[in-house]
């Protein structure tokens, strides 16, 4: 129970509280019940007190008092995943899914038990397990029924998100691990070779001129420059000394498909090198552009990328030695000019060893093998997920 300023209330509480322990004690359980809702209405903004009021009412009381009380513990504590797991599936059996889901959801971002729970028989166990359940299952079907059942994208249909699929699966490669969003129907390859491309050749041949605009541009490295990964934001511990460091800088044309455009402004022979290039993106707009600054002496350590749907497109401009990408095990050199494409699904680091900065202009495109509806349908996955976690 908690505490209140007011010494009458204080002393009216633990004497409910007490009443309360007592007549459950002696299974007068609707006397229990009856002086815990008295304690509920003298402390409404108590998120304990609400919560075990929420709990007998579910038990032995009112299913609509437990919500109400289930509700104003979220409420009164919006940091507390329990509170979001136990209104999740009040809502949930009261037949409010919907609600339910986006609860469920909320409580995700905050306990990694919602999608993966721990074995257990308890009564929290359960409710994990129904979260995860209804979760799984209504993200998947929101996935296919997006990507919709014609035959040119039922390789979409089977496309899998990896961390909220509703039923167990294994990569076919092992050395392969999306952490997002998986195609098992692509052909995989670590690197993709780059010369039958028929775009390849004209942005290599402009080198010299984005490797130009982009020595101009050097004060908009310290104005609008980023630390690639933000502070909190790394992917696993390994890279935890890059969070929130410069020491490895984005300068973004491109970020989560929202144009830079006083940065942009800049980069006029950039951006019309690119313009023949298939672009990744969830609409018109490319998802990410941006040129990689690694500062002497870093290295990125090994992770795995998002998803096998997109490449990532290296053009390296300064490339200091000794340094290099390193794709499943295969270590190659950035040489300026020279295009290097690569699925980062696959363990991937890269290694600055020499005493100068080294800078890549990275771009993700569209995987080779996609068709066109392919993509289409794609996008309306990622879109379709999108638009229901903005509206929790």
């Amino acid at each position: 129970m908690a505490t209140t300023s007011n010494p009458e209330t204080m002393q009216r509480a633990a004497s409910l509280d007490a009443a309360i322990d007592t007549a459950f004690a002696q299974g007068e359980y609707e006397q229990g019940l009856t002086a815990l809702r008295t304690l509920g209405e003298l402390l409404p903004d108590d998120a304990d007190t609400q919560h075990r009021l929420a709990v007998v009412e579910e038990q032995i009381g009112d299913p609509v008092r437990a919500l109400n009380a289930h509700l104003s513990a979220l409420t009164l504590s919006p940091t507390n995943s329990l509170a979001y797991l136990y209104a999740g599936y009040c809502l949930l059996q009261q037949g409010r899914t919907d609600q339910a889901l986006k609860i469920f959801s909320r409580g995700s971002d905050l306990d990694s038990q919602f999608l993966n729970p721990q074995p257990g028989t308890g009564p929290r166990e359960e409710r994990y397990l129904a979260a995860s359940s209804a979760l799984r299952g209504y993200l998947t079907s929101l996935h296919r029924s997006s990507v919709g059942d014609e035959p040119t994208t039922l390789r979409i249909r089977d496309a899998i998100w990896t961390r909220t699929h509703d039923q167990s699966y294994a990569f076919l490669q092992t050395q392969q691990i999306p952490q997002l969003f998986y195609i098992p129907a692509l052909e995989p390859s670590p690197y993709f070779a780059t010369d039958t491309w028929h775009w390849a050749s004209g942005v290599e041949h402009n080198t010299a001129a984005i490797l130009e605009e982009f020595a101009a541009a050097t004060q908009l490295i310290d104005e609008q420059g980023r630390p690639y990964l933000s502070q909190g934001m790394a992917p696993d511990e390994s890279l935890a000394t890059l969070a929130g460091s410069l020491n490895w800088t984005a300068l973004d044309l491109f970020r989560d498909g929202q144009a830079n455009v006083s940065v942009c402004e800049q980069f006029p022979q950039t951006l019309s090198a690119l313009s023949q290039v298939p672009l990744y993106g969830l609409d018109e707009t490319p998802y990410e552009v941006f040129f990689s600054v690694l500062k002497p002496g870093q290295h990125i350590t090994p992770h795995y990328g998002l998803s096998n749907h997109s490449l990532t497109v290296h053009l390296p401009l300064i490339t200091p030695q000794p340094g290099h990408l390193t794709v499943n095990g295969e270590a190659r050199r950035w040489e300026s000019g020279k295009l290097i494409a690569f699925d980062d699904t696959y363990l991937h680091e890269a290694h600055n060893q020499s005493a100068e900065q080294r800078v890549v202009l990275i771009f993700s495109i569209w995987h080779p093998q996609l068709s066109e509806p392919e993509r289409l349908a794609i996008q309306r996955s990622f879109i379709a997920r999108q638009a229901w976690l903005s509206e929790r």
